[in-house]
Parts: structure tokens; C-alpha cells; sequence
């Protein structure tokens, strides 16, 4: 089943449609605008597979918003419904799958999802032919790796996973040889690095991993090649990015996804504490920044729903959990939501910590 956006700013055509689209048990319309505008915001939330885009529209005509969701989605399935045939050609210079001349029949519709249907299918096989499991590796929430044939690695001692989680940090950099030995070893530092280095050598050879450990300077570095690693997207995203935006809304809520915990989880490696503690930071930053965004926009329950998210990994924050009070102070229709949440953390702070909340906290609650 393909699912359905519909973007029609005449609400007649528009329920006009959702019945002939309705009818299709393979598609199944998962959001239906008159706004351009709010169907772009609302599309990387949506993710469809095939957009119906009436060209003709006010605030963003149909071809340019079809050029921005081929920006977002290039395997979107575009089909264009127009009054005026000479708007074909500029619609499949945006990679139109069909254009629909009004007004449109039940036909039409057969027609065109039969079209659909085949070009879902076709491209799906190509996924699978081109579909080759590749080096991944999760740092947020637990640390797993996994080879190039899709299985989780083992790993010959403690220190060898622990020496590559530390080369994960900082891949790409050389760190000296004499840093290694201090900081892993207490005795037998030169012999146990080198024996560490071989191991773990070998584990990345054995799971085709592609990834590589050069000697380099009297030091070692991580040379990273294509891998699938959540922390290296976590940190690449805030070397490009300022703030949240449009432009950037879908990257945003891809990374903030990929924060799923703290960092190598239960692993009680000493030296990454400081580490957590910057990307907690860097979290804290992009959680304030979507949930704001989206607060803004007047999707309150996403922004909610962002600032939860955040406070289910740290309960006790209470700039986020002043932050999602005034969300809630912000309409009476949330302000049953804002007495339970309140209600609940005064409840975690007495049985966990065993204080009250501050009063910043307390004045936002009305009495």
C-alpha cells in the first residue's frame, strides 16, 4: 500500500480527491492540505510516497513545491492536476510520474495508480539488488557494531573494544602512542598496546569492516571510510547547522532521532565522561531548538512530544521541564497536562532526590 498526500488549495476538488483516491485499496491518504505551505511543513512528518499536486495555487504554485519535496524525498512519485495541459512539460521537468487534466475521473485514478503501483515495485527491487549491509555502529543508548556482512562484532578482550571506542571519538586523528599506554595501562603498557592494536587489527579485517588503524607518527589513527555510525551523524550535523530551520527541519529530526541514550551506555570508560558531557549539551541545544521551532509554527504537540523525549533520558533537567511547563501554560486547553506533569515530578523529586521543586518551577503553576 502507497501512502497518499493530497495537495489541493479549492476544498470541493480537494473532497472531490480524497473519494476518487479513496477508492484505490492500494493507496491510502495519509494527509490532505489546501495550504502548500503547511502540506511542505507537514511532509517530512508524513513521509508519503506519492503526492497529488494541484499546479494552480496561491502562496507556492505545484511545480515549486514539487521541486522542494524532490529536494527532500528524491524517490517521492509527484502527479500533477491541472486545468491547463501546457503545464505538462514544466511537470515532468520535476520528474512527474503523470500529470491528471481536470476534471479527474475514477479512471484517471485507476490509471494512474496502476503506474504508481510499478514504479514502487520496480524501485523496490533495485533497493534490494543494491542492498548490501554495511558497517554500522551505535554509541548512543549501547555501543554495537557490526561487520559488513550485518553481524554484531565480538570482541577478543575488554580493552580492544574499549581502545576502539576511544579511536571512535576521534577518528581520523592521530593520537600518540604514549596517551594510549598512560591511559589504559598501568603496567606493561608498551607490550599491551601493541598486542591491543593487533587484536583489534584483525577484528576489523575479519568483519570487513572499513575502517583502518595506521601507524602514524609514534601514534595510531582511525581511518574512517563508509560507515554507518550514529555518533559520526550527531556530530557532523552540528559542524554544518546553527539553529533549526525549514531548510533543515528533516536532518534536524533525523539526528535528534539518533540520540537514543548516553554515549557507549553502561560502558564505564572513564576518559568519555567529558565527552557525554559535551553531547548532552550539544542535545539539550537541538532539543530546545526543534521543540521551539515547532512551538512556533503552532505544532504544539510536537513540541511537546520533543521535549519529553529529551526529559525521558534526563528526568531531573529543569530548564526542559520549565521549558515544557510553559508549553503548557501557553493554552488552557493544556492545562490538564500541565497539574499531572507537575504533579509527577514533584513525586520523582521526593522519592528519587528528596527535595521539593524550586520556585521557579512552582510559580508556573497556577494555584
Amino acid at each position: 500500500m502507497l501512502k497518499v498526500m493530497i495537495v489541493e488549495d479549492e476544498q470541493p476538488t480537494l473532497e472531490m480527491m480524497n473519494m476518487l483516491i479513496s477508492q484505490q485499496p492500494q493507496l491510502e491518504i495519509t494527509g490532505s492540505f489546501t495550504s502548500p505551505i503547511k502540506a511542505l511543513e507537514m511532509f517530512t512528518v508524513i513521509r508519503p510516497d506519492v503526492v497529488f499536486l494541484d499546479v494552480e495555487m496561491p502562496e507556492m504554485n505545484g511545480i515549486q513545491l514539487a521541486e522542494r519535496m524532490v529536494q527532500i524525498d528524491q524517490d517521492i512519485q509527484i502527479v500533477f492536476t491541472t486545468a491547463y495541459e501546457q503545464y505538462a512539460v514544466q511537470a515532468f521537468r520535476v520528474y512527474a510520474v503523470d500529470y491528471l487534466v481536470k476534471f479527474v475521473t475514477s479512471e484517471d485514478i485507476s490509471r494512474v495508480t496502476t503506474r504508481l503501483l510499478k514504479n514502487h515495485l520496480e524501485n523496490s527491487k533495485l533497493a534490494q539488488l543494491n542492498l548490501k549491509p554495511k558497517t554500522s555502529i551505535h554509541c548512543f543508548g549501547k555501543f554495537e557494531v557490526r561487520g559488513e556482512g550485518g553481524d554484531i562484532v565480538k570482541w577478543p578482550t575488554r580493552k580492544t573494544e574499549e581502545l576502539f571506542a576511544y579511536f571512535l571519538v576521534y577518528p581520523n586523528q592521530v593520537v600518540s602512542k604514549w596517551k594510549l599506554m598512560d591511559m589504559f595501562w598501568e603496567k606493561n603498557a608498551k607490550i599491551n598496546l601493541h598486542t591491543t592494536i593487533s587484536r583489534l587489527k584483525k577484528v576489523l579485517k575479519e568483519n570487513d569492516m572499513k575502517l583502518q588503524i595506521h601507524t602514524l607518527n609514534d601514534g595510531y589513527m582511525l581511518e574512517i571510510e563508509t560507515v554507518n555510525c550514529d555518533l559520526f551523524d550527531f556530530k557532523t550535523y552540528f559542524s554544518h547547522h546553527n539553529n533549526v530551520n525549514k531548510e533543515n527541519l528533516n536532518e534536524s529530526e533525523n539526528v535528534f532521532q539518533v540520540y537514543k541514550g548516553h554515549l557507549f551506555d553502561i560502558k564505564d570508560y572513564l576518559w568519555s565522561l567529558g565527552v557525554e558531557e559535551e553531547l548532552a549539551v550539544m542535545y539539550e541545544r537541538l532539543t530546545r531548538e526543534l521543540a521551539n521551532f515547532y512551538f512556533i509554527e503552532g505544532n504544539i504537540e510536537r513540541s511537546e512530544k520533543v521535549v519529553k523525549t529529551f526529559l525521558a533520558l534526563y528526568p531531573f533537567h529543569e530548564e526542559m521541564t520549565i521549558f515544557l511547563l510553559n508549553i503548557y501554560a501557553s493554552h488552557p486547553i493544556y492545562y490538564k497536562r500541565l497539574k499531572e506533569y507537575y504533579h509527577n515530578y514533584v513525586k520523582l523529586l521526593k522519592e528519587e532526590l528528596g527535595v521539593e521543586p524550586s520556585d521557579e518551577v512552582k510559580c508556573l503553576i497556577p494555584n
